[in-house]
C-alpha cells in the first residue's frame, strides 16, 4: 500500500512537472504577442494607388500596434519572430524586443522599446553621441523632426554591407528604436518600402487609418 501510495505521488509529481514546463512555454509566447497587435483589415492596407513594388513585384502591407504605444506598416510577407527564435538567433542580453524579417532573411525591421531614460531634449545629444561612436561607416541623413507633436530623431548610414535607417523617440521617458536594414547591395530596390515603414509610425488609430488610405 506505501508503495502504491509513492508511486501515485510520483506520478502526479511528474504530471506537475509538465504541466509547468507547458504552462510557462504559453506564457512566453503569450506575452511575446501581447507586444504586437496585426489589425488585419482593408482600412490599414495601402491603397493600389500608392502601389510599391520591388523587382516588379507589388509589396503589400499590414499595420501592426505596439506595445500599445505606436502604429507601423510592415511588408506582410515579413515574418513575426516568436520569441524562441529570438533568444536562439540575437543571444545577447539587449536583443531587439521585436524582429520581422524578410522569407530570405536579408532585410529586418528590429523593435527596441527599452528601459533606458530619455527625454525629447536629450534626443539630440543621444543622436551626437551615436554618430560619434559609429566607425567605418559613411553617415547619409542625421537630425530631430517633429510629427504628431512628438520629436524624432532619424539616422540613416551605411557600412561597407549594410544599409541603416533608425528612428528613435520616447515614450513615458523611455528610449524606442525601430531600425530597418538591407544589406547595401539592394538597398535603393527597397527605398520605397524603408519610407513606407517609417513614414507610417503614429500613435492613434486615426492616424494610420489617414495615412494607410492616402
Amino acid at each position: 500500500m506505501v508503495f502504491i501510495m509513492k508511486r501515485k505521488e510520483i506520478i502526479l509529481g511528474v504530471i506537475g512537472i509538465i504541466v509547468i514546463v507547458v504552462v510557462a512555454f504559453f506564457l512566453a509566447n503569450i506575452i511575446h504577442d501581447y507586444h504586437v497587435d496585426n489589425l488585419n483589415n482593408e482600412s490599414d492596407k495601402v491603397e493600389e494607388g500608392d502601389k510599391i513594388e520591388v523587382d516588379g513585384v507589388k509589396v503589400n502591407f499590414k499595420t501592426y500596434r505596439v506595445d500599445e504605444i505606436f502604429f507601423l506598416n510592415v511588408p506582410d510577407t515579413f515574418i513575426m519572430l516568436d520569441e524562441e527564435t529570438l533568444k536562439s538567433k540575437y543571444n545577447y542580453n539587449e536583443r531587439p524586443e521585436l524582429v520581422f524579417m524578410s522569407s530570405d532573411d536579408l532585410e529586418h525591421i528590429f523593435i527596441s522599446t527599452t528601459n533606458e531614460s530619455m527625454t525629447d531634449d536629450g534626443l539630440q545629444t543621444y543622436l551626437n553621441n551615436r554618430i560619434a561612436g559609429l566607425t567605418n561607416m559613411t553617415i547619409l541623413n542625421s537630425g530631430i523632426y517633429q510629427k504628431y507633436d512628438k520629436t524624432f530623431a532619424r539616422l540613416v548610414a551605411t557600412d561597407a554591407n549594410t544599409y541603416y535607417n533608425l528612428r528613435f523617440f520616447t515614450y513615458e521617458d523611455k528610449l524606442v528604436t525601430i531600425e530597418f536594414n538591407v544589406p547595401i547591395s539592394i538597398y535603393q530596390d527597397y527605398e520605397d518600402v524603408i519610407n513606407e515603414v517609417m513614414d507610417s509610425l503614429c500613435f492613434s488609430e486615426d492616424d494610420i487609418k489617414k495615412y494607410s488610405s492616402n
